[in-house]
């Protein structure tokens, strides 16, 4: 009997051979989209959770009040690990950590490295991570100890053991030059899915020994530039331990901010592992997070596509179903049972749907490296046999319903009734396909109405003024190199005589990502002192004219004015509007004179400067103050002339080899550092994009497929129409008036729908796009237009067929 059924399926799916690739791609498609959607998501989702003690990983962070602003930060300072686990019972243990970039130098070659965490031995106590060489109790406990990843043991040292070599490192190394670090520990390279990520772990011992008697005294608790991680016991609860907090605060911190003039306050909180990556948007995070609105997103994004998938799947079974009523009347006719017909169309049904599970599969094994690509994610449907549990499961689902309309109702009717064409000519299950119909374009326009917005939002981040000059900056990263910061008037001079280079100047930082903060003191309009945790930008007399900033009042740091320079306990400073609203002065203007101190040096301000954003587009602009440098600093930025950018960059590698011949020249241009940092923005409006148009996709055609039914079902009423004078353009219009009022009401609900689901996600930027009724009507428009395309096509050749023949067609 099984065999029957196949042959009688494989004849009939072979024969409607339009019919059945339609099926086939368009559910394989919709399968294959979701699947790799699922692995998006669930790779995002498992971000840390490979820890196997990640259910009692706690990181500590603060929540910092002062008269002038209210701040969230993912950073502690050195003694709150040690001093928590000594008061409370239920710490298991802590780790802490600190995370830099650093100059390696091996023999002759010297390399930019990125990802030195900085930790102690409690790291391997905590943490899921194993090494391949070393013991983890001891790898890290002195000072100038570094365990590699496979990866940079086998770029610095080949085939040969690390274990008791050397690489010189400028890392807390105060010649400038480097200090010889010996390689304790190999270990696996770190995974991808976790929010701490490295290529070096360097002993924590090496900071304290950089400047122990600091890291002794009471300024330690005051320097928040450290991540605290705690071990709970087991059984301990977090939030129990986390409502004793605000009591260690008044013990240890409250005594010191009370003998030092401290204003503010800070709350601790303990904010579980595996939420950092995907909630955690707090300052100085120690690596990009992801985003849980993107989750819902995308997670949303991939049931749609399913569901398109589905409803053509059964849209067009359904509606081909029709047209084997005659056949099913002739079965009954010629003794065939309900329950073998019922068998029949079940089996028919599942085993197409089966064969786009199959084509399924098949193409995501093909566009997996473009997944790949696109992602940056390395992961496979094959390496989820929950996944592909579901796509069975889903499968057979779909194909189970999609057969049980012709199964049970079509085999139900009287075949007197069937083979006079009663059947065919009724109405029955119109207004199912003409809901789906709705359903499927509803969801596309959401889709498309999703993807314009998305784009709309990354355009308007690459386009934003940031109240400075992003383009034509070349950046030169000192890397704490002393040779640099000794003879930067030379080089200067020397580079300037080029008319390549427009303009000099240093700094402690780039605008990208944030910067360091302290303690700040002013009055209020009113005289009354406020107190502050304010970004600081240390910078030379040039920087705002190289950098293309607007002074709003006051002046710029001038050599005329001997204040302005860095002295034992003064020095003159400029702050940014967002500054001038902090601190209650109303306008710019007012600003001008008034007292100012940060780090113990007492000044005025004397100048304000238009905001400019230091940070991402998510968080807004927060007060800096701008104070001229002293002889350190960390960054060289150049105005170079971009019509000739490889000359004007060869000029300075030559300049800087004459005047640094033993210090690593790392550049980059300010506008792919500010880029960079939406990568993960531009990922996700790219992803984003190629799944909508491959919805699109399944939509239209699952709406040829329909058009095509019901092209064959008015053939002969087509045939008269033309015999009477009706235009191949009428017809069309005919046919495309029915599915245009079903789409047109798919704006109408997918509207609202859209509107409340994008200014949702919009809410993760704090500059971001007003979301006006364009977007929508350009995002029905563009469904009514698909549509219509589609439509048309397969209308036209019907209306294009000689009426004769169609008359012939009973």
């Amino acid at each position: 009997m099984i065999k029957n059924y196949f042959k009688i399926a494989w004849r009939n799916l072979i024969k409607n051979k339009t019919y059945t690739l339609l099926n086939i791609v368009g559910l394989s498609a919709g399968l294959t989209c979701f699947a790799f959607i699922t692995l998006w998501i669930k790779d995002e989702w498992s971000y840390d959770r490979f820890n196997t003690k990640a259910d009692r990983i706690y990181r500590v962070v603060g929540k910092y009040k002062s008269d002038a602003e209210i701040f969230e930060q993912a950073v502690t300072s050195v003694p709150m690990g040690p001093t928590l686990k000594n008061d409370y019972p239920e710490v298991e243990n802590f780790v802490r950590f600190d995370k830099s970039d650093a100059v390696v130098k091996n023999g002759t070659q010297m390399y930019a490295e990125e990802g030195f965490l900085v930790t102690e031995p409690s790291f391997f106590d905590m943490y899921s991570y194993k090494m391949t060489q070393g013991d983890p109790k001891t790898a890290l406990s002195d000072p100038y100890s570094i365990i590699l990843t496979e990866r940079m043991a086998r770029k610095y040292f080949g085939s040969e053991s690390p274990i008791g070599k050397t690489l010189s490192i400028m890392l807390y190394d105060s010649t400038g030059k480097g200090a010889p670090y010996k390689v304790t520990g190999v270990m696996p390279d770190a995974p991808k899915n976790a929010h701490l990520t490295f290529n070096f772990l360097v002993s924590f011992e090496t900071l304290i020994a950089s400047d122990r008697k600091e890291f002794m005294s009471d300024n330690a608790w005051g320097d928040n530039s450290y991540y605290t991680y705690l071990l709970l016991k087991n059984g301990a609860s977090y939030k129990e331990l986390e409502s004793k907090l605000p009591q260690f605060y008044e013990k240890y911190l409250a005594p010191l901010n009370r003998k030092y003039g401290g204003a503010g306050r800070t709350d601790y909180t303990l904010q579980p592992l595996t939420d950092i990556y995907l909630t955690s948007h707090r300052r100085y995070e120690i690596s990009p997070t992801g985003s849980l609105a993107n989750l819902y997103i995308f997670g949303t994004a991939g049931l749609f596509i399913l569901l398109i998938a589905g409803i053509n799947y059964m849209n067009l079974a359904t509606s081909r179903s029709i047209q084997r009523a005659k056949e099913v009347g002739v079965k009954k006719v010629l003794g065939a049972l309900k329950s073998q017909l019922i068998a029949q169309y079940l089996f028919e049904a599942i085993l197409l749907a089966m064969a786009s599970l199959l084509a399924a599969l098949f193409l995501c094994k093909l566009f997996q490296p473009f997944f790949h690509q696109i992602t940056d994610k390395d992961i496979s449907v094959f390496s989820s046999p929950l996944l592909l549990s579901f796509m069975l499961a889903a499968s057979f689902f779909l194909g189970l319903l999609s057969g049980v309309y012709p199964a049970f109702f079509i085999s139900s009717y009287q075949p007197a009734s069937v083979l006079k064409g009663a059947f065919s000519t009724s109405g029955k299950g119109v207004w199912l396909r003409k809901s789906l119909v709705v359903l499927q374009f509803t969801i596309t326009i959401i889709l498309i109405a999703g993807i314009l917005i998305i784009n709309n939002q990354t355009s308007f981040i690459q386009h934003k003024d940031l109240g400075y000059s992003r383009d034509a900056i070349l950046t030169l990263k000192v890397n704490g190199d002393k040779e640099v910061t000794a003879n930067i008037e030379a080089f200067k001079n020397d580079l300037k005589t080029n008319p390549l280079i427009r303009g000099f100047t240093t700094s402690n930082s780039i605008l990208v990502g944030g910067m360091g903060n302290n303690g700040a003191t002013t009055v209020d309009n009113q005289g009354k002192k406020l107190y502050s945790s304010t970004y600081r930008l240390t910078t030379d007399y040039d920087y705002l004219d190289v950098m293309g900033m607007k002074l709003l009042a006051g002046r710029n740091f001038s050599r005329e004015f001997p204040t302005d320079e860095r002295k034992d306990s003064t020095q003159n400073f400029i702050l940014n509007e967002a500054a001038v609203k902090a601190f209650g002065w109303e306008t710019p203007n007012k600003a001008i004179g008034k007292p100012f101190m940060m780090s113990g040096r007492n000044g005025k301000v004397v100048g304000i400067v238009k905001d400019f954003h230091f940070n991402s587009l998510q968080h807004p602009v927060e007060p800096i103050a701008m104070l001229l440098r002293g002889k350190e600093f960390a960054q060289i930025l150049l105005k170079v002339d971009m019509q000739r950018p490889k000359e004007a960059i060869i000029w300075v590698e030559n300049q800087w080899k004459k005047h640094f011949p033993t210090s690593y020249l790392d550049y980059a241009f300010l506008d792919k550092k500010l880029n960079d940092q939406y990568k993960a923005e531009e990922r996700f409006s790219t992803i984003f994009l190629y799944f909508s148009i491959l919805s699109m996709l399944i939509a239209c055609l699952g709406l040829y497929g329909l058009t095509s039914f019901a092209t064959e079902q008015r053939a002969k009423e087509i045939g008269i129409r033309k015999v009477l004078g009706a235009s191949i353009a009428g017809i069309v219009g005919l046919f495309s008036k029915d599915f245009l009022q079903l789409i047109l009401l798919s704006v109408v609900i997918a509207t609202p729908i859209a509107w409340w689901a994008m200014n949702r996600w919009l809410q993760d930027f704090a500059y971001r796009i007003e979301v006006g009724w364009q977007v929508f009507a350009l995002a029905g428009f563009m469904a009514m237009l698909i549509a219509l395309v589609t439509v048309s096509f397969k209308a036209v050749r019907a209306a294009a067929v000689n009426p004769v023949k169609s008359l012939r067609t009973e």
